[in-house]
């Protein structure tokens, strides 16, 4: 994959339910993925593994029904990438 070909993809809820494996997923087929959830234990220790595993990854703690703290996850994501290609809403 080349790097135009990387997205950089928005996982809300990651740390449970389908985020954990999609996040694994998608970071494995190269992707950057930039995950938040709640449970911040929970996506640090997703993001070391799959880092761990030669994927790029970054976490971010957030209440999906906070307006405002989606805005700055979006914020966050877009000042490590400067860009988003896609968001998953798995909350």
């Amino acid at each position: 994959m080349t790097h135009t070909q990387r997205k950089v993809i928005l996982i809300a809820g990651a740390s449970r339910g389908s985020g954990p494996a999609t996040a694994r997923q998608l970071a494995g087929e190269g992707h950057h993925v930039v995950l938040g959830a709640r449970r911040s234990s929970k996506l640090h220790a997703l993001v070391a593994e799959i880092r761990k595993a030669g994927g790029s990854a970054e976490w971010f703690a957030l209440d999906v029904s906070q307006p405002e703290e989606m805005r700055e996850f979006l914020a966050f994501a877009e000042d490590v990438h400067k860009r988003v290609d896609v968001v998953i809403n798995n909350a």
